[in-house]
């Protein structure tokens, strides 16, 4: 049974944080070890915004986040006032193919509803499809493309009704 709690930073220790980062982004070819180091320090993680995790209901185990990240956050990169971010959405591979990441994407959007933002932005490697895939089924729209430290992201947008 999996559960899904929206949850400050105290819900997540920092090495469960740092081992699902590392299983999801650079196991999975996404992120090079060294870069990870910083992109996934826990203490950084949890400053960008709030934190949403799925955990599995009998043991405890966390197999997912995602972190909405407000305007006011030095880790926002896109997003003007009165919108947000999400963020490193991830879930352990073992968990995939269960309708995690809707859940974990369609949570941050609630949030992001009820605290009032007009607007979400998100951003996801080229190679990421099944990341795209999910995106488009749960409403956001490509806007563009852009390139990030030599990387080719497609940038995804969901206006927000008030």
């Amino acid at each position: 049974m999996l559960v899904v709690e929206p949850t400050k930073s105290c819900g997540v220790d920092d090495i469960e944080l740092s081992e699902l980062l590392t299983r999801v982004y650079v196991a999975g070819g996404f992120t090079e070890p060294d870069e990870a180091v910083s992109f996934f320090e826990p203490s950084a993680v949890r400053k960008r915004g709030m934190l949403i995790s799925t955990r599995e209901k009998q043991h405890l185990v966390l197999v997912g986040i995602v972190i909405i990240v407000p305007p006011d956050s030095p880790a926002r990169r896109l997003v003007q006032d009165n919108e947000a971010e999400i963020h490193l959405l991830g879930v352990k591979p073992e968990y995939r193919r269960h309708g995690l990441g809707r859940i974990l994407v369609e949570s941050a959007i609630g949030m992001a509803k009820h605290s009032g933002y007009s607007k979400i932005i998100l951003w996801t490697l080229i190679s990421m499809k099944s990341a795209q895939k999910l995106y488009e089924a749960t409403g956001f729209i490509h806007i563009e493309n852009i390139k990030s430290n030599g990387r080719d992201i497609k940038v995804y947008e969901m206006a927000l009704c008030a």
